[in-house]
């Protein structure tokens, strides 16, 4: 078992860096806009990564289910799964802020078993499977070993809806004198390799796809963090409060 969890890591780890690579080579170019929102725009790019993703998935793991931000179908019972956002924090891409990432996982009946996140812009690769830890670049990571809340930097997301975004204001309120420093920096998956590696001592997010933070949560709790992922909305978010487990939260 754990020799197929190890090689499902080790393509995950392959072809998050591949997609990287590909979002590199597409820096400074011009970006085709498919569909624009207040809070949100979609790239013709991403459905290009997301297909890159699929082939490269598909030629090792023919019978695997795919579910992706850009469309895909839900695996069948007993049926492995990539879960996979070709570009988490594709705001930031658009406006040339260089802080997004690759998130690929695969999940067996809702359980994730491995994932990676890779970082273009820093070449950092994050991965992990269930049992075997987590690293970067090859290097082992572990969340952060701080205890007082003053001394702890929280991430809070901002999702798209006004009920989640009041919320979050009212996490900022309540946080902002309470910690070190509070940010939000629009990649929910490397807000995630961020906690499980101790940059950060616990990401919340109200409203949040399971293709953004699938990888990212295994990442945390086999890193030594925790990880609560509440039910559902209608819109198919979910709540997600990760950290290391060390610092007292509230109001989340």
């Amino acid at each position: 078992m754990t020799s197929g969890l190890e090689a499902r890591r080790a393509a995950a780890r392959r072809v998050a860096k591949s997609a990287g690579m590909t979002l590199r080579a597409e820096k400074g170019k011009v970006l085709l806009v498919d569909s624009s929102e207040q809070h949100d725009v979609k790239l013709e790019l991403d459905r290009r990564i997301q297909d890159q993703i699929r082939k490269e998935i598909s030629q090792v793991y023919r019978e695997d289910g795919f579910l992706g931000e850009e469309g895909g179908e839900e695996a069948s019972e007993g049926q492995h799964e990539w879960v996979v956002d070709p570009i988490d924090g594709t705001m930031n891409l658009f406006y040339g802020i260089p802080h997004y990432a690759v998130s690929i996982a695969c999940r067996l009946d809702g359980q994730v078993l491995a994932g990676a996140i890779y970082d273009p812009n820093r070449d950092e690769l994050f991965s992990t499977h269930r049992g075997g830890g987590a690293d970067c670049n090859g290097t082992p990571i572990k969340v952060s070993n701080r205890e007082r809340l003053d001394e702890a930097i929280l991430a809070l997301g901002f999702s798209k809806g006004k009920k989640t975004i009041e919320k979050c204001l009212q996490l900022y309120h309540f946080y902002g004198d309470k910690v070190r420093k509070l940010r939000a920096m629009g990649s929910a998956a490397l807000d995630l390799a961020y906690v499980a590696s101790g940059r950060l001592d616990a990401y919340i997010e109200q409203g949040v796809s399971i293709w953004d933070v699938a990888a990212g949560a295994l990442m945390v709790t086999e890193a030594g963090g925790v990880v609560s992922i509440g039910p559902s909305e209608p819109n198919g978010k979910i709540h997600l409060v990760a950290s290391s487990g060390k610092i007292p939260l509230e109001l989340t």
